[in-house]
């Protein structure tokens, strides 16, 4: 999470924008706005996808630490892909002289610290981070002085943490600590008003990058993408969009792409009854459908339906369906 040389925050804001003129997107961006103003750790609830990077971003562009570093920390990764030397640096002596090596820490001195999931954080480093926000030092491995480090931390995490709290799988006073403000964002399917913003957003961005020209979309796809419930979020509707575009015969996108659990299904429309009135309903739907793709030519239609002439003659007559 670094801004590329030579632009300002503003540039990025207009690159990473909080999509979305439901109640619930204008209320997330007031928030951004609000808390980069303010010093206080912040702790951000919601589910996966939802966009808590997104909102650790806009935080920090409109922070007055934007010209510093936004150092990005899974804490799921404490003790095994990240280690203490990661975190705090290291120095030692080598041929007479000294080395040092830059840590997490010391990089987002002046900035802030985004702890990603700080419910996976073990006991361990718990101990330390409160320590070092308590303390305001850290020292590097191998080191013999302490590091003053000025900096302020943003969480994350997809649930209340009062249950680990209370059970004292979590820290009670680092929790309070890094809990000074709290924002929940909320899910997709809180604010499925913006689902076709959000659509059309995506749509766009990757018609840039893949320099083509925006498709069309039938309106199956908006119907389908509108009912589905987005488990996964945002970040599962932008999959998806990138998966219809690269799908999709080109000039449209096509609801055959679409994955199945989305995917609105062909009956839908039908309304639990009797069986044989439904049965009938799908018939005479069909019939018409295949008449009206071969312009009434019964052989045809008959054929694409998988039955004799004879009987689409007989279910047309039944049905008192037009022959034309």
């Amino acid at each position: 999470m670094s801004r590329r040389l030579g632009e300002s925050s503003l540039d990025v804001l207009q690159d990473i924008s909080i999509v979305g003129n439901s109640p619930e997107a204008r209320r997330v961006r007031r928030a951004t706005k609000k808390l980069a103003k303010i010093e206080g750790n912040i702790l951000i609830v919601g589910e996966t996808g939802v966009g808590k990077d997104l909102f650790a971003q806009h935080v920090h562009l409109r922070s007055n630490r934007k010209n510093k570093n936004l150092v990005k920390i899974n804490c799921a990764s404490f003790g095994k892909t990240i280690e203490a030397k990661h975190l705090y640096g290291e120095e030692g002596e080598y041929e007479d002289s000294v080395t040092r090596t830059i840590g997490l820490l010391e990089k987002a001195h002046k900035g802030i610290l985004y702890l990603d999931n700080l419910d996976a954080m073990n006991k361990d480093y718990q101990d330390e981070f409160l320590r070092i926000l308590e303390d305001g030092t850290f020292r590097r491995v191998g080191g013999s002085e302490n590091i003053e480090i000025d900096i302020r931390v943003i969480s994350s995490v997809e649930d209340d943490m009062t249950p680990e709290v209370e059970k004292n799988e979590f820290r009670r006073d680092l929790y309070h600590l890094l809990n000074t403000l709290t924002v929940k964002i909320p899910a997709l399917r809180e604010r499925k008003q913006d689902i076709p913003e959000l659509f059309s957003y995506f749509l766009a961005k990757y018609c840039d990058e893949n320099k083509s020209e925006e498709p069309a979309v039938q309106s199956e796809i908006f119907e389908s993408i509108l009912e589905y419930d987005w488990k996964g979020n945002i970040r599962e509707l932008e999959n998806t969009v990138q998966n219809l575009i690269i799908m999709s015969p080109e000039g449209e996108l096509s609801p055959d792409y679409l994955p199945f659990r989305i995917k609105r299904h062909p009956l839908d429309f039908l309304e639990p009854r009797n069986l044989k009135g439904i049965v009938s309903d799908v018939e005479i739907y069909l019939i018409k459908k295949a008449l009206g793709k071969f312009g009434g030519n019964q052989v045809k239609a008959a054929r694409l339906l998988g039955i004799p002439e004879a009987t689409l003659r007989f279910k047309m007559k039944k049905y008192s369906i037009p022959k034309d």
